[in-house]
């Protein structure tokens, strides 16, 4: 079995897409090596690992070559299956004879045009409807954006399946930060809603507390730095490493995600596995992913999102939620969700 994969966010992003690329090919890459081909369209690219990675002959084609070129490529490799990991896959693929999978993380287009010039609209539209259309399993990534897909493209249910992303338990000794801060890491855009987000927050009276946001720099980055530019319980953090990440996760008090919509909220996740409560949106995905263990509030409300932070700066409150995160964590698995992944392969090459 040999396996093609889009590869450009596992090489090009650093959060989101990038952080679910990585996720599946590097667990896949340790149980099957032999059988990972990944398929990227830029030459300049850091490989750490020892991967098969496939690009074009001639740079100037790579803006077109992702999208169309690309099975060429496919054939001349003798890939049984190409996986899109995020929401497309080439034109032209089912004319092949070889068999594809894509992944669509949601449909946000759909629901927030206005948030999307109307030439991206039109590529994003035009793109997703040829791989609903034409591939042979869709996966998605929450039951949320299987509704949204058939919702919008009315696309046949049995060749939708539902795996959510996994992600591994660390093991966290307990740190007490030098002075307490609730941690939000997100990208700084219009759906991430973090505007509610400070105004709930300089609605707090105490002092003691600081919020710190981390996240990409988009395009509500400079009205956020207006709002917190009088507050100094407020840091903003932009396109920090890993490392510093990781510190900042291990050291806050709890977390707080206030996004407006999301088709998973890997966040949660992340939250999750290093012991900390999260207070996050009681809409969309986000209580697939954080069940009874999160504490929800109305995101377009700052007074519905100020309760819910002060209620997690009880400790007491907070320990109820904590105790419940190993039994969330367990239902995303990466052992299990991996082998739901291979079960698609398998099933696939014996149609082939």
């Amino acid at each position: 079995m040999r396996i093609g994969f889009d590869a450009k966010r596992y090489f090009n992003n650093i959060t989101g897409l990038g952080n679910y690329s990585r996720w599946l090919i590097d667990n896949l890459n340790n149980q099957i090596p032999q059988s990972i081909f990944l398929f990227h369209s830029d030459k300049s690219f850091d490989q750490e690992k020892d991967f098969n990675v496939i690009t074009p002959r001639y740079s100037l084609l790579k803006a077109i070559w992702r999208s169309w070129l690309v099975t060429k490529n496919l054939k001349k490799e003798k890939i049984d299956i190409y996986h899109g990991l995020s929401n497309e896959i080439p034109f032209g693929i089912h004319k092949t004879g070889i068999k594809s999978v894509v992944t669509i993380h949601d449909l946000i287009n759909k629901r927030y045009p206005e948030n999307y010039q109307l030439i991206d609209r039109w590529i994003y539209d035009l793109k997703l409807r040829y791989a609903q259309k034409y591939a042979d399993v869709i996966i998605t990534v929450s039951e949320q954006t299987k509704k949204d897909i058939i919702k919008y493209y009315n696309t046949n249910e049995t060749k939708i399946k539902v795996i959510p992303i996994g992600i591994a338990q660390r093991q966290n000794k307990p740190v007490e930060p030098p002075s307490p801060y609730i941690l939000c890491v997100s990208s700084f855009t219009k759906r991430k809603n973090l505007k509610a987000l400070v105004q709930a927050f300089k609605s707090i009276e105490d002092k003691d507390i600081t919020l710190k946001i981390v996240g990409s720099y988009g395009e509500t980055a400079n009205e956020i730095q207006r709002l917190t530019k009088e507050d100094s319980r407020i840091e903003l953090h932009f396109n920090i490493s890993n490392e510093e990440l990781n510190n900042l996760y291990t050291k806050c008090q709890f977390c707080v995600y206030p996004s407006l919509f999301e088709g998973f909220g890997i966040p949660i996740l992340e939250a999750f596995s290093y012991g900390k409560a999260i207070a996050t949106s009681n809409i969309s995905s986000m209580p697939e992913v954080g069940k009874d263990a999160a504490l929800y509030f109305n995101p377009s409300d700052p007074n519905h999102i100020r309760e819910a932070i002060i209620q997690l700066m009880d400790i007491d409150i907070r320990n109820k939620c904590v105790k419940k995160i190993p039994k969330t964590l367990k239902l995303f698995d990466n052992h299990v969700l991996i082998n739901d992944y291979k079960l698609v392969y398998s099933q696939l090459m014996t149609t082939i």
